[in-house]
């Protein structure tokens, strides 16, 4: 079995702010509140082995703030995680590290709540995943559509984790 933790990155940097999208940074209370998300997935006692993220810089400076809190996971660029990379050739090279028992995968909407859409034929439309937060799905077999479960979310200001479906739905926000 495989465990994918879809990660949304924190809140970053509006796109207003004349910075150029892919390096858009965190802000502070992006920063303050995924710290806090990562210390409480650290706490649920999961072990990552591979950490991959988008090559903008809020989803790396997201998945370092993760790193942090779970240690000894390896991290790389994952370039088919960039918001202009579709669903398809992001699951194509997840299934390529199926070899990993837990992979984190941190990136940007509407991509991840594709993903996780097509990974669990939950209809797109009841999927939105918050800035900062984090899916578990779990995959028994091979990694391809519909074949894994969602076992839990972690938001950003909930105090525990929303067994199933429950805690994806919120407003629409960009990515």
């Amino acid at each position: 079995m495989m465990e994918i933790y879809v990660v949304r990155h924190g809140i970053a940097v509006p796109s207003e702010a004349g910075i150029p999208d892919r390096f858009r940074p965190l802000t502070s209370k992006g920063r303050r509140r995924f710290r806090r998300t990562a210390r409480r997935f650290a706490r649920l006692g999961r072990e990552l082995d591979l950490i991959l993220t988008s090559p903008l810089v809020r989803a790396v400076q997201t998945a370092e703030i993760l790193v942090g809190a779970v240690k000894n996971a390896e991290v790389a660029v994952l370039e088919e995680l960039d918001p202009k990379s579709g669903v398809a050739p992001l699951l194509e090279a997840v299934a390529r590290r199926a070899d990993f028992r837990s992979v984190a995968l941190v990136g940007h909407e509407p991509q991840l709540s594709g993903l996780v859409a097509l990974l669990t034929a939950i209809p797109g439309s009841e999927i939105e995943m918050r800035k900062g937060a984090i899916v578990r799905l779990d995959v028994a077999e091979a990694v391809e559509p519909g074949s894994a479960e969602l076992r839990w979310t972690l938001n950003p200001m909930s105090k525990e984790v929303e067994k199933g479906g429950r805690g994806l739905g919120s407003p629409r926000e960009p990515a």
